[in-house]
């Protein structure tokens, strides 16, 4: 048997950078799959009714009559939070991107309905309380403070 050394070479290069693409791409893919797996786990029980109170200068909270529906999407890792006033008529809309590496925070853009305005949230998920204190700003950069509470 005769060994042809340049079609070894070119063989061998031409394996050596398919491995490496395939194990970029599958690494990729997997870390992907892990950190959604790991998101799964910690936020998926979150979905459900909140009450939201508004939280005043002096730490009281005051409620707003709001109720705020949270589903979770597993496959992006997100909640989805739509507010709506005692009557059903919806106030607003957004993603929350939970984070992975601050475990019980995450952070969204919320739409008002009806508007072309919004803001950013910041979110803070307590274990102890079950509660979500809620940091942002509006469209005008006005901060408000807002606490989700399990919905009785």
């Amino acid at each position: 048997m005769i060994i042809s050394w340049p079609n070894l070479a070119i063989g061998s290069v031409l394996g050596a950078i398919v491995g490496i693409l395939g194990d970029w791409q599958i690494g990729i893919r997997w870390r992907k799959w892990s950190e959604l797996r790991a998101l799964n786990k910690e936020y998926g029980s979150l979905s459900g009714q909140y009450e939201s109170y508004h939280v005043k200068e002096d730490g009281t909270h005051e409620p707003t009559g709001s109720i705020i529906e949270l589903a979770w999407q597993a496959q992006d890792g997100l909640l989805e939070a739509t507010a709506s006033r005692a009557n059903g008529h919806p106030e607003w809309h957004s993603y929350i991107k939970m984070s992975r590496e601050y475990m019980g925070t995450g952070t969204g853009h919320y739409n008002n309905v009806n508007s072309i305005h919004g803001g950013i949230q910041q979110v803070i998920y307590s274990k102890q309380t079950r509660s979500f204190n809620v940091l942002g700003t509006n469209h005008i950069r006005k901060e408000f403070a807002y606490c989700w509470k399990p919905k009785e």
